[in-house]
């Protein structure tokens, strides 16, 4: 399976303005402007947009894995930050990228890896439900920042 590159459009974020923990919080044109990749992970037939960020860091910290390290030669800190992923399973929210606006060897790292990339979210995941399910989130580091607290129905959590 190939992975599809996507922006999120801006009235996305104008209509779920309320949402908690994102990225860019307000600044409804700069998350609009953001690559996301999408991630089809069978989760209550959900479709996953994880965020391509300049400058995630480690993407292996003490407390577990946040994303997936996709460094260019410009930005050797970026990659895929999955705390900050979103559902969206509205298609007029999304815009299929037509021309990668992405460096080339950073496009290279996620055709490669994309098996990787979706083996590890699927343990973020899980981790993010079961953390939920058990009402730890605001417990666990590496769920405290997630995004993914604005989906909880969209992911069965009562």
């Amino acid at each position: 399976m190939e992975p599809k590159l996507f922006y999120i459009r801006e009235s996305y974020f104008t209509d779920n303005s309320t949402f908690k923990k994102m990225l860019d919080t307000g600044n409804y044109s700069k998350q609009s402007k953001r690559t996301h990749l999408c991630m089809l992970i069978e989760s209550n037939s959900n479709n996953f947009y994880i965020p391509l960020r300049n400058n995630l860091g480690d993407d292996m910290r003490k407390y577990g894995r946040i994303g997936h390290h996709v460094p260019s030669e410009k930005r050797k800190d970026a990659g895929l930050d999955f705390r900050y992923t979103l559902i969206v399973n509205d298609d007029k929210y999304i815009e299929f990228q037509t021309q990668s606006k992405i460096p080339n060897s950073q496009l290279r790292k996620i055709k490669n890896d994309y098996e990787i990339i979706q083996n590890e979210f699927s343990v973020y995941l899980n981790g993010f439900i079961k953390a939920a399910k058990k009402g730890r989130i605001e417990k666990e580091p590496l769920y405290r920042e997630s995004s993914l607290i604005n989906f909880l129905s969209e992911l069965g959590i009562k």
